[in-house]
């Protein structure tokens, strides 16, 4: 298989993937101006939450769902004077697959007790509806520690169990930045199994957790190739083992959002496809082989399900830690970083062969400090 194949085809696999993903259903509630369209872009990326973008599921409730985004987003308002009946018709009752629900609070405001009242009734809907509750206050920036810290002590005594966040869209600072990535991690412990790939894929604030996930993805994968038996070397075509190291690779770029970082770019995911195929060829698994020492790796031109685990394992993690160096720089601010793009392939058979060296198990490897 030409390298211009393999793109193409790990470029349709992508695609496919990002098409039938599972996604969580987060609804973002709280009065207007709280800040909840910044806390929704801060998290999930730019211009997520337009105005213009949101479909009306009621005239209360806005829905924000783009197939390149790996999560299904509502806007609803609380619980205020005067629309208390059209609350609980229009969002207590709106008839979606609701997993989380973060209620927004102005930092620099006093809880009001339509606060409480609203996180009350979606209380009362969790045990109905499996809604997970959470209280996200904004604006930390422009409040003082005293303000902030009476709020919180406001909606602990009534509420004693709820996760509590302090935030800010706008803030680099530490602590906002720990508390964004604890209502990531959060989020995640919180979803099922089935929905974390997207939520991980889509959020841009906590890069370990994508590495932890990928991690996850890979171990699986790895030691499901122990059960391929003795596979025949160089592969014929196949750029890596089997379908299974094939889907491994497509979950990895799913869940660091390669998609969504060439938009960074100005580019397409094409563009860094094209460099990551050069990577995944036979040639990459033939090099690999020299440095996977053991009696009976390789006999008569096959190798054993034990060697198969610690290829698959070398690549994925080759993977895992190229597509984090290269979002952390993103994360940095650093845009300018064509160079790195362009020396993908490079940086992932580097890792490659160092892994294979190194003969690591799945369970060795460790998040980057």
């Amino acid at each position: 298989m030409t390298t211009e194949k393999l793109n193409e085809k790990l470029l349709e696999a992508f695609k496919e993937f990002q098409k039938n993903v599972k996604k969580p259903h987060v609804l973002i509630a709280g009065p207007t101006r709280v800040g909840k369209s910044s806390l929704i872009n801060k998290i999930f990326g730019e211009k997520v939450a337009e105005a213009k973008d949101g479909l009306p599921v009621t005239d209360s409730v806005k829905k924000y769902e783009k197939e390149d985004i790996g999560v299904i987003l509502y806007d609803s308002p609380g619980c205020e004077i005067g629309n208390v009946e059209k609350f609980e018709k229009e969002v207590l009752n709106i008839d979606e697959p609701i997993n989380l629900v973060w209620y927004c609070i102005n930092a620099v405001e006093n809880i009001e007790p339509n606060d409480i009242e609203t996180i009350k009734k979606f209380i009362e809907r969790k045990k109905e509806k499996g809604w997970d509750v959470s209280v996200v206050f904004t604006n930390c920036d422009r409040a003082d520690e005293e303000r902030i810290e009476n709020n919180k002590e406001a909606i602990k005594k009534d509420f004693n169990d709820i996760d509590i966040y302090i935030t800010s869209s706008k803030s680099e600072h530490k602590i906002f930045k720990e508390e964004l990535e604890r209502l990531i991690k959060d989020a995640i412990r919180k979803l099922p199994d089935a929905l974390k790939d997207a939520f991980i894929s889509a959020q841009k604030v906590n890069l370990k957790e994508k590495w932890n996930r990928v991690h996850k993805v890979i171990i699986p994968h790895a030691l499901g190739s122990f059960g391929v038996g003795l596979v025949p070397i160089p592969f014929a075509d196949a750029p890596i083992l089997a379908a299974n190291e094939w889907l491994m690779t497509v979950r990895i770029l799913y869940v660091y959002d390669l998609g969504g970082l060439e938009a960074v770019l100005g580019g397409t995911i094409g563009t860094l496809m094209t460099t990551l195929g050069k990577s995944l060829t036979k040639t990459l698994i033939a090099n690999l082989l020299k440095f996977i020492p053991g009696p009976g790796s390789i006999a008569g031109g096959l190798i054993s399900g034990g060697v198969a685990v610690l290829l698959t394992s070398s690549v994925g993690e080759a993977l895992n830690i190229s597509c984090y160096k290269l979002y952390e720089e993103i994360l940095k601010g650093n845009k300018n970083i064509k160079k790195q793009v362009s020396n993908f392939a490079n940086m992932v058979q580097k890792y490659a062969t160092d892994n294979a060296k190194s003969e690591k198990k799945p369970e060795d490897y460790k998040t980057p400090d």
